[in-house]
Parts: structure tokens; C-alpha cells; sequence
């Protein structure tokens, strides 16, 4: 392993060793923007909110690369053979909470930038294009926000947006969206002793949820997505006592939307299956879907820039899940594409890992994509 190697598994490993749940990122972010000096981008800032964006080269087109700093909790910590929020290196693999997702794009992102600041192509780097690479906050809760705030202080438009997510190093056109739905159900308390004098609010619930896991046999594909999906996730009551029949219970609701789908199609699909007088709370929680189409110029790009890192040629896939395309695609309509080491299947489990000869073969794709894009000649 060579100099620029140790430094970039040595700044993963501290990364992913430093904990940044949700709204809990500035430790991260304060390293990541000590790593992107020490680097020598152009320019480096912390937004309010805790987003890193690094600066390099001053030419027209404006490319962001984007990764998420802040990971999920631990739902069981039993299940970690080793300590989720201490980085272990064995065997080429980085094991611990946020390494693949998302870690592990963040390091080999801000690397890729530190690589073309040490290029011979440094001059002809500056005419070319301004690249910006994000450590962006909060994507786990609402993917879009942090992006959005980051932009929006920034004051400018990107001409393309690399998100990076795993992808087991692929490249990504598209992804569903999500809707995160509350629905509220009322019942009557009484005491447990004498529940046919209250309604019990729990036992309301039961046959809403059978009507909307029945959902899932109806959906039929019309989209390059494939097929729309809904889960009921989590259930929840606030009761005096456990002796109280309950007068309330809320049941959270997963979405995943497919292209075009809105909001009031899919608030209309709740009432009919279960009932037009459920209360449904969207938690301000919608996220768009999104597609961009092979013949692109970004996609063109994106696997012109594979086939120089990797010498194969690729075509570009779909992602099932939702990121900060989202926002960038879904909702800014600024032409996006995914890209990412680690596997999508290591993603908010125990045991969280990723190569670390994949976040190096990001690095290529990250270095030599930027220099494509702008080149205008696909």
C-alpha cells in the first residue's frame, strides 16, 4: 500500500470510528474539512447545519459529488461481533457503523479530489470545470434537506450531481421514491378489566393493516422501477397504563413510489383501502422518483469515465432505495447519477462493512469522471 493509500484507509478509518448519527454529524464534519485542507482544495466550508463542500478548480462547469455523513443507530448491538462505532481492518474489509453507507464514498470522494489536485492535469483542471465534493448531514431522516440547505447557501446550480451511495461500483440512473405516512386511528379508554365498555384503539388497527399489506398483491409494473412497494414499519400507542384500553394508536407506513406517482394518488390509495376517515400525517416526508435516460449526456459520461478507470465497458442500473437524488433529480431536476463502492446489502445491519479495494477503485472513477464530463466531446 503506497502513501496516498495508508492516508485514505487511515481518514475512513477515523471516520467511521467517530459516531454521527442524524443531526449528530459535526465531529465528522469537523474532520472531513480537516482532511479536505490537508489535501489542498481551493476552498473549504462547514454550513450551519454541519455539511462539509470542498472546493477545487474555477472553470465553467460545475460538477457536485455528494455522500452523506451521518449513518442509522444500532438496532441490537448483540448482533456486532465487533464494537459498531470503533472502525476494524481485517482482511481488506472495514468493518463498523457507516462504512459502506455511506463512509466509505465520503473517503474515497474527498480522495478522488486530492488526486486531481496532484495530477500533471492540474493546469487544465482549472479551465475545465469547478469540482465541489459534499459531506452532506441528515440524508438518513429526510433525504434532500441537507443537500437542499447546502445549495442553497452555496447560491449556485450544479451542471451534474454524483451521488455517492453503494452500488457495488456501478453506475446509477435512477431510484424510487418514499413517502413516510403516519396514520392516526381513535378509540375509547376504559379500564382493562371492562373492555367492552372502551374502544380499544390497537384492535382498530388490525384490519387497516391487513388492507394495506394487501396492497402489495395489487401493484401491478408500469415503470422502469418496476412495481410501487408499501410496509407497515412501526406501531405505536401513548396509553396511561398497561391496564388501559387504549383510546390511541399510530402505525408509520414505508412508500416506495415509482416515476410520476403523487402525493394525493398515494393518499387516495390509503382512504380506499383503509377508510376515508383515517387521519394521515405525510411527516412532511416525500421524496420524488426519478429516471434519467440512457442517451443522456451525464450517462453517456458517466460510462465513458468507467470504461477509462476500469478498461470494461458497463451499463448503468437502478437503485431500489432512496438517496439525496432525490432532491438533486427528483425534485431540482439537476441531471444526476449514482455511484458508489460497498454492497447495497451491507447497508443498516450489523456486522456493516466494505472493501477497501473498492473505495480505492472508486477513487479512479471519481478522478477520471469530472475530466470527461466537462470535455463535452461523448
Amino acid at each position: 500500500m503506497n502513501k496516498f493509500e495508508k492516508d485514505c484507509l487511515k481518514f475512513l478509518m477515523k471516520i467511521v470510528s467517530t459516531k454521527s448519527l442524524s443531526k449528530q454529524e459535526r465531529a465528522v464534519s469537523e474532520i472531513v474539512a480537516k482532511e479536505m485542507r490537508r489535501l489542498n482544495y481551493d476552498d473549504v466550508k462547514v454550513d450551519k447545519l454541519g455539511s462539509v463542500i470542498g472546493k477545487i478548480g474555477n472553470g465553467k462547469t460545475k460538477i457536485l459529488f455528494d455522500a452523506h455523513i451521518d449513518t442509522v443507530g444500532i438496532a441490537d448491538i448483540k448482533q456486532w461481533k465487533t464494537d459498531p462505532f470503533k472502525a476494524v481492518y481485517k482482511n481488506g474489509i472495514i468493518y463498523g457503523r457507516g462504512s459502506c453507507d455511506d463512509k466509505g464514498c465520503v473517503a474515497s470522494m474527498v480522495y478522488a479530489g486530492a488526486l486531481l489536485k496532484q495530477t500533471a492535469l492540474k493546469c487544465r483542471l482549472q479551465n475545465d470545470f469547478t469540482l465541489y465534493v459534499s459531506a452532506s448531514v441528515q440524508e438518513e431522516i429526510a433525504e434532500g434537506y441537507g443537500i437542499d440547505y447546502l445549495l442553497k447557501s452555496l447560491k449556485f446550480r450544479p451542471d451534474c450531481v454524483v451521488i455517492g451511495e453503494p452500488s457495488n461500483l456501478k453506475i446509477v440512473r435512477g431510484h424510487k421514491g418514499r413517502a413516510e405516512i403516519k396514520i392516526m386511528v381513535k378509540g375509547k379508554a376504559c379500564h382493562a378489566s371492562i373492555p367492552e365498555e372502551g374502544e380499544n384503539a390497537i384492535y382498530k388497527t388490525l384490519p387497516l393493516i391487513r388492507g394495506i399489506s394487501e396492497l402489495n398483491k395489487k401493484y401491478k409494473s408500469t415503470s422502469q422501477l418496476g412495481k410501487p412497494v408499501i410496509s407497515v414499519t412501526q406501531i405505536e400507542t401513548k396509553n396511561a397504563s398497561i391496564n388501559t384500553i387504549p383510546d390511541n394508536c399510530s402505525f408509520y407506513i414505508d412508500r416506495r413510489t415509482v416515476e410520476n406517482e403523487t402525493r394525493q394518488e398515494i393518499t387516495d390509495e390509503l382512504k380506499n383501502a383503509c377508510g376515508k376517515n383515517i387521519k394521515i400525517d405525510y411527516l412532511k416526508k416525500f421524496f420524488n422518483a426519478w429516471v434519467l435516460p440512457r442517451e443522456h449526456y451525464l450517462v453517456r459520461a458517466a460510462v465513458s469515465s468507467y470504461k477509462k478507470a476500469y478498461k470494461r465497458n458497463t451499463k448503468a442500473v437502478l437503485w431500489p432505495f432512496c438517496t439525496n437524488g432525490s432532491f438533486t433529480m427528483g425534485e431540482r431536476k439537476i441531471p444526476t447519477v449514482g455511484f458508489g463502492p460497498g454492497e447495497e446489502k451491507y447497508c443498516h445491519i450489523a456486522n456493516e462493512q466494505i472493501k477497501f479495494n473498492d473505495v480505492l477503485a472508486a477513487v479512479k472513477f471519481y478522478s477520471v469522471f469530472p475530466l470527461t464530463f466537462s470535455s463535452k466531446k461523448i
